[in-house]
């Protein structure tokens, strides 16, 4: 029923010859997936979406979906992945970490009050779930390159700084058992540094040189106590144009501004016409920087959320005029 009724609304986009859609990954099946696309493409010959293409394994899995998406190109339909271009390093405490739901017997500790999930992260019998069924860590890679950055406690104090597998030796103990004691030691607020999967560095490059790839996933909002994906277009150009030179810096500005454009529908933006609204961004490329992270609190009821911001860029500022206005399909 779920694909019958994305079917009908695919339909009435080919009807009316505008907007677009984008798939996050919803099962482990990805030939469903893709074969569920390649009928939204194919009904509403419209962009689609695919998100995310990313290194997400210890082997070079991405490649297997950009020959997907590169076979299903050259059969004109208009699918696009949306590639993981940032490292977005994950930084996080057990009051709010989600992220290794893809393992039931995580996803259940850490479900609860913070007194809830205290109680399930210490019982002997849930830990022992856990490593029958571990997460597949996706998001931040192994667990044992997990990092203690911080802590209140003196007797774990000697581990900050260490990645989880070096506390496995010090302490005799295993990842479930190493991470968890001091978590729960600290009542959950233990902060802890997650890295993404490091591999070779041409993997990265396939990524960010892939042609049916559109630069960055910045996540939207969506996990704003974790990471600070949305750093990505100054990440591009400081680091894949600048640093390594693997773009050039005109298609560097192709690929962040009129691709994503044409993949929206947008006919006016993106690019510089006779006609198209100034959207114009000034920086000074020697000097672009993508600084640290911190914490803002500046959400609504007093809310934090974790931010990067960036050096290097004119004009900036915000202004106070609320002059905008909302962006439609086309013009």
């Amino acid at each position: 029923m779920h694909d019958v009724t994305a079917f009908e609304l695919a339909e009435v986009l080919g009807e009316r010859n505008d907007g677009f859609m984008q798939m996050t990954i919803a099962t482990l099946d990805q030939k469903a997936d893709r074969v569920h696309v390649e009928k939204l493409a194919e009904i509403s010959r419209r962009p689609v979406i695919w998100n995310a293409l990313a290194v997400i394994s210890e082997l070079p899995v991405h490649r297997d979906v950009m020959a997907w998406l590169t076979d299903v190109r050259e059969r004109g339909l208009r699918v696009y992945g949306q590639s993981t271009t940032t490292e977005a390093p994950m930084f996080f405490t057990f009051e709010d970490w989600n992220l290794w739901d893809d393992s039931p017997a995580w996803r259940e500790a850490t479900l609860g009050t913070v007194e809830e999930r205290l109680a399930k992260l210490r019982d002997p019998e849930i830990r022992e779930a856990m490593r029958r069924k571990p997460t597949m860590a996706g998001a931040s890679g192994p667990i044992a390159d997990v990092v203690l950055l911080r802590t209140s406690q003196a007797g774990d104090k000697q581990y900050e700084n260490l990645k989880i597998r070096d506390i496995c030796q010090l302490t005799g103990k295993d990842e479930i058992d190493a991470i968890l004691d001091i978590a729960c030691a600290d009542g959950l607020e233990a902060l802890f540094y997650a890295e993404p999967f490091k591999n070779h560095r041409e993997w990265e490059r396939e990524l960010v040189d892939y042609q049916y790839g559109l630069a960055g996933v910045s996540d939207g909002g969506a996990h704003t106590k974790f990471f600070t994906a949305g750093r990505y277009p100054t990440e591009y150009l400081t680091k894949w144009v600048r640093d390594l030179a693997w773009v050039q810096l005109e298609e560097a500005h192709w690929r962040l501004s009129a691709f994503p454009a044409y993949c929206a529908g947008f006919t006016d933006r993106g690019i510089l016409k006779v006609g198209a609204p100034a959207d114009i961004v000034v920086y000074d490329y020697a000097n672009l920087e993508v600084l640290p992270p911190e914490v803002a609190y500046d959400m609504p009821a007093g809310e934090w959320r974790r931010v990067q911001r960036a050096r290097g860029y004119r004009y900036d500022k915000e202004t106070g005029v609320n002059s905008g206005r909302l962006l439609r399909h086309g013009s």
